[in-house]
């Protein structure tokens, strides 16, 4: 046997101090609140959540009189005018701790309005005093926050599959270049997550399933990048076994708590690495569809994903065939090529059995918005660690295959 590769690199593991999982586990949500010394605490959730469904009134419920506000306007793919509103009805009511409620967007918006605070940022423009700036393949600047001591504290309930409770990178975008940017600083890396499935039986089936999605574009990302690891590996290989197994079903059956609760744990773990491992060009392209044409990221997922595995097959088809199993693929009798094509395949099948959108054509997208999201696509910082060079014509190519 020919000697290995020695391993060797570094991996920081991010500072969230506690994860709660399972029914109810709400009900934990007080007494975390206080070991924190939160004393008034600033809830920013989803809109549907807030005016059509009981999840608010039961994160307040169980806050009592900590509870001094509730932002729910929050812009899909949290746009800076939101984020300053929220940030500011949160000064207003002498929030010092908050809780968001709902999925990748409000989650982000209160890590944002978390840094307003702190940075004591008022205007648009001063937001991009504080955004990463990248320009591909490895330039990249990581502004520091001037007052980190003073971001506020934050808790999350997540009822999406969006992961983004896991890191301590906000997106948000800026509305008059159209443009998602990535704001990463550890202090805003929330101190707890939970994980319970009761919160989640109002997520449409079409949510659950596209954000699922997400998940799944993190797990096949994370395991082909450039900078893959076998910690990461192992765990984006399981998440992807359970979300194979588990998402269909969720998606179409909300009152079974123990499947939604099986796909947020995948969700989880799904993220675990993203901070070390990075991930690749599909969600590079899925940012800037979300910012510039308003698509839900987790269906940016569904329509890319597959199309940017064909574009990385060259480089990374041993990879990808080992990831054939989580589908319950049997490659024994197959080349590694045909084993990899098998796994893109499979992914296109299970996709289309979640009744998703496929192409960009089906949710709005113009050929006429391609060249704007070539041009942002090569501006994203995730895009450096995807296993395939990247160039505008290549992008611009798998924006046709897509439409």
């Amino acid at each position: 046997m020919p000697q290995a590769e020695a391993l060797a690199g570094t991996f920081e593991i991010p500072s969230m101090e506690r994860v709660r999982y399972g029914p109810d586990c709400l009900n934990f949500l007080a007494e975390d609140v206080e070991a924190q010394d939160g004393r008034k605490v600033f809830i920013v959730a989803s809109n549907s959540l807030a005016t059509k469904t009981n999840v608010v009134d039961r994160v307040q419920g169980v806050l009592g009189d900590k509870a001094v506000g509730v932002f729910h306007a929050v812009s899909q793919h949290v746009h800076r005018e939101s984020v300053l509103q929220a940030a500011e009805e949160a000064r207003s009511a002498g929030a010092d701790f908050l809780v968001s409620v709902g999925g990748g967007s409000p989650i982000d918006c209160a890590k944002a309005v978390a840094m307003c605070m702190a940075e004591g940022i008022t205007t648009l423009d001063q937001c991009d005093d504080y955004s990463t700036k990248f320009e591909y393949p490895d330039k990249v600047e990581f502004p520091s926050l001037q007052h980190p001591e003073r971001v506020p504290k934050h808790i999350t309930l997540s009822t999406t599959l969006s992961a983004g409770e896991f890191t301590n990178i906000a997106g948000m975008t800026d509305s008059k270049r159209q443009v998602k940017e990535i704001y990463l600083h550890p202090p805003l890396m929330p101190v707890a997550a939970y994980l319970d499935p009761t919160l989640t039986v109002h997520t449409p089936g079409w949510l659950w399933a596209s954000t699922g999605m997400r998940a799944v574009d993190h797990c096949v990302e994370a395991y082909v990048s450039q900078a893959h690891m076998p910690f990461v590996d192992a765990l984006s290989k399981d998440a992807l076994t359970i979300l194979a197994q588990e998402l269909p079903h969720a998606a179409k059956n909300p009152e079974d708590i123990g499947s939604r609760g099986r796909c947020q744990m995948a969700c989880w773990m799904s993220l675990f690495g993203l901070l070390n491992v990075m991930v690749g060009l599909s969600h590079g392209i899925g940012h800037q569809l979300g910012a510039r044409c308003d698509v839900p990221h987790g269906v940016t997922s569904c329509i890319m994903l597959p199309h940017v595995m064909d574009y990385n097959f060259p480089v990374v088809k041993d990879r990808q065939a080992s990831l054939a199993e989580a589908f319950a693929v049997d490659t024994r009798d197959m080349s590694v090529d045909d084993a990899a094509q098998a796994f893109v395949g499979a992914l296109r099948a299970f996709i289309r059995d979640l009744e998703v959108p496929t192409r960009l054509s089906e949710v709005g997208v113009t050929k006429e918005d391609f060249p704007g999201i070539v041009h942002d696509a090569l501006e994203d910082m995730v895009v450096a660690t995807n296993p395939r060079p990247v160039t505008d014509e290549a992008v611009a190519q798998l924006l046709e295959a897509a439409y």
